[in-house]
């Protein structure tokens, strides 16, 4: 197990839903994977933190009873888009490719509604980081 073992349900939501911004963030890819400045980023590492290092999976299956409606059909769909992106590669290809790919527009577009749907207030708790006024 990774080092989710050790978190919060809140925690690890926290983590995967950093990672999922990452994937929603156009400028973001921009910058981190096509300016040649040193960047951890990469199509792959967020494939690796969501699916690796933040077990998207195992969370989906220990809490998704607790999901809303918009959250589970979110993350069904991110979780899918993601799967038909990499399905498409034999081997992940590099950055500008990835960015530039339309299909990844799609993926982006899935994260920014699975961000959206837990970043909703539910109940006392507000998931992932707070709003700027």
């Amino acid at each position: 197990m990774g080092g989710f073992s050790m978190m919060s349900r809140e925690q690890w939501l926290i983590s995967i839903l950093d990672v999922a911004r990452e994937t929603a963030d156009r400028k973001f890819q921009e910058e981190a994977w096509l300016s040649g400045r040193p960047s951890t980023s990469s199509p792959s590492e967020i494939y690796n933190q969501l699916f690796d290092d933040y077990s998207f999976d195992l969370f989906f299956e220990t809490y998704s009873k607790g999901f809303s409606p918009s959250q589970l059909s979110s993350w069904i769909e991110f979780k899918l888009e993601l799967e038909r992106f990499e399905d498409k590669f034999p081997e992940f290809p590099n950055e500008r490719v990835v960015f530039e790919d339309p299909d990844w527009q799609r993926v982006r577009q899935a994260a920014t509604q699975f961000v959206a749907a837990f970043e909703q207030k539910q109940g006392r708790v507000l998931y992932g980081r707070p709003e700027i006024a």
